[in-house]
């Protein structure tokens, strides 16, 4: 019976052994690029960027950024005429939530979500409420903002179901939560139950090819804004409809940030202050987040 405790302890040891293997390959699977053709499985192909209106990506300025930030989720929270981002960090036992100076790229404030939590995409609703998604755990979190003091508040957290089973991206039309997932889909959720009530497909192809992979989201006159997982682009899209409207190139954007996208280091982050009438965007590992303007026709 003395060996009874040594083989609980090689137990608990072997357990914990699995336990890391297992968290490792789920930070491996967010990190490892899709084994397709990079395009024509994602829907994005010359001739659908062909088809569309040719835009501009016009470079106002450049802000740090921390640099080891796995950046998911990206909006503007302002007080008077003070502007600040909320972001959102992802991996197993480094996700947070982020007030950040966007001059300096200090934190400002951060909350830390627990180690069985994949942080993802957040925006911000109704009331001065953050809503943060995380990836596999099917739960959303509800943060009280104070952007007056450049705080904020765990009030609660919710379920919530999706086509994959994933929470990706999220943004605020005004009336409705719009929300991806990882593929195709972004559905609508009514702000009070957090359940759908609507979803469209994101097609190109004039309605023929799929778009898979929509990341993160922002809405900004009258339309979706949208990353896809590891690709150079920003999609502009109809959100009654689910139509790409414009496709925005950042691949010199990209180039000026110096980042190793086969290492995760992918464009992931949209942020618009309206105001200004001009969006911010960065990625994951980036050390930088770039002011831009996306110029196109389409209204």
């Amino acid at each position: 019976m003395r060996m009874l405790p040594w083989l609980l302890v090689r137990l608990v040891i072997v357990c914990s052994i699995v336990a890391i293997i297992l968290l490792l390959v789920s930070q491996k699977q967010e990190l490892t690029p899709p084994q397709h053709s990079r395009e024509e499985a994602k829907g994005i192909d010359t001739k659908s960027r062909q088809a569309l209106p040719h835009p501009t990506v016009q470079v106002l300025g450049k802000f740090p950024h921390d640099a080891k930030a796995f950046t998911q989720g990206f909006t503007i929270a302002k007080h008077g005429q003070d502007s600040y981002f909320l972001e959102s960090t992802g991996l197993y036992g480094e996700s947070t939530l982020r007030f950040v100076e966007i001059e300096t790229g200090k934190v400002l404030k951060q909350h830390k979500l627990s180690n069985e939590h994949f942080g993802e995409g957040l925006t911000l609703g109704p009331n001065d409420k953050v809503v943060m998604l995380t990836w596999k755990s099917k739960t959303g979190f509800v943060f009280d903002l104070d952007a007056k003091g450049r705080n904020f508040a765990l009030q609660g957290e919710f379920k919530f179901k999706t086509v994959t089973g994933e929470g990706w991206g999220i943004t605020f039309d005004g009336n409705n939560y719009a929300v991806s997932d990882g593929s195709s889909i972004i559905s609508f959720w009514d702000p009070t139950t957090m359940t759908e009530t609507r979803h469209i497909d994101v097609m190109t192809g004039l309605g023929t090819q799929k778009v898979l992979y929509i990341n993160e989201l922002e809405y900004a006159k009258g339309f979706i804004y949208a990353n896809v997982w590891y690709q150079p682009y920003i999609l502009k899209i109809n959100p009654d409809t689910g139509a790409v409207v414009t496709i925005f190139d950042l691949s010199d954007i990209i180039i000026d940030a110096g980042v190793d996208v086969n290492s995760g280091a992918v464009l992931n982050g949209i942020a618009y202050d309206k105001v200004q009438d001009v969006f911010y965007i960065t990625g994951k590992l980036w050390n930088a987040v770039y002011k831009i303007h996306l110029i196109d026709s389409v209204d």
